[in-house]
């Protein structure tokens, strides 16, 4: 599967995931992480080495938690899959230790930009 990664907020959050499992785990792993309605982290979930969270499990983990994200690496570093449904932009900054700039909704493949940050949002990079 191709990349669908277009915009420069996608490159810094996967970048940031990998960062995290990599920090918490010491290599790129799988993680979900459910949030609770004020933003705070209520769990994280990190998969074995090699371990996926998708199909059923990831559907498991997200009904359980009204706010999520989702990051899946590939093999390749820097490629993997991100995820996230309801994520506010300031949990975003947070994770990422500095304000989202207008920059970071421009489309690196052109001269467009997004009209404000997505909350619900799935994206591959490869």
């Amino acid at each position: 599967m191709s990349s669908t990664a277009r915009y420069r907020f996608e490159f810094r959050l996967l970048e940031w995931a990998e960062g995290f499992a990599r920090q918490l785990c010491g290599g790129r792993r799988s993680f979900f992480i459910g949030l609770r309605e004020d933003g705070s982290v209520r769990r994280v979930y990190f998969g074995r080495p090699g371990e996926v969270f998708d199909g059923e499990r990831k559907h498991t983990m997200a009904r359980s938690h009204a706010i999520w994200a989702l990051y899946i690496p590939y093999e390749e570093p820097g490629a993997g899959y991100m995820e996230w449904f309801d994520l506010d932009p300031g949990v975003v900054e947070r994770w990422l230790g500095r304000p989202l700039e207008p920059e970071d909704l421009h489309d690196v493949r052109g001269s467009g930009a997004r009209d404000g940050w997505p909350s619900s949002w799935r994206m591959i990079l490869r």
